[in-house]
């Protein structure tokens, strides 16, 4: 990783140098390119059908930020694994909840199409685990499934074709909340 945003450094400081730009003022780009690429947006990895949520580093460093995306579609009944990279880091989780929002316009519905939690929202031994693959068109007994409407419903049912937004909360001491985009097949 070092090494690629070493590389993409002297690319950027490169460019801005053919194109004319000043040296102090291709370093500062340079810089920013690089303090781009070194943030961390997120500590969880979620997988979904096997595949990691990337993000595209070209935009990540022009812009600061790169939104999660899963590039192969996904099934209309997808399984569903997560990863946090340093638990340490998030202290005692005592609930995850996941929530999927179809595309709506030009944007995603701000209603979810499908929630998944624990049954027992108040014990922290009920809630998904990391490492942990969950079915969510079938995940259980242990676990409530709610439509749109809030009926509950057997498990996640996604449209064929259609785009989502699948958001992942991690409610901790250090809580985190990822979003991950993708289609369903």
């Amino acid at each position: 990783m070092y090494q690629r945003l070493v590389q993409l450094n002297a690319l950027a400081l490169g460019v801005l140098t053919l194109l004319g730009c000043s040296g102090s003022g291709a370093a500062s780009t340079g810089f920013m390119v690089g303090k781009n690429l070194a943030r961390k947006d997120s500590h969880l990895k979620i997988l979904l059908d096997g595949q990691a949520g990337k993000q595209s580093t070209l935009k990540k460093a022009a812009t600061g930020h790169s939104r999660f995306e899963i590039k192969e579609p996904a099934s209309t009944h997808p399984k569903l694994q997560f990863e946090i990279e340093r638990p340490d880091q998030f202290g005692r989780i005592t609930m995850v909840s996941l929530q999927i929002h179809q595309k709506f316009e030009a944007d995603y519905s701000h209603q979810a199409e499908f929630t998944v939690l624990a049954k027992d929202t108040n014990n922290p031994q009920a809630q998904m685990k990391p490492g942990v693959e969950y079915d969510l068109g079938s995940p259980g007994p242990e676990f409530k499934v709610v439509n749109l409407r809030n009926e509950e419903v057997k498990g996640v049912e996604l449209v064929p074709g259609m785009k989502y937004m699948l958001v992942l909360t991690v409610k901790a001491d250090k809580s985190e909340t990822a979003q991950i985009y993708f289609q369903a097949q």
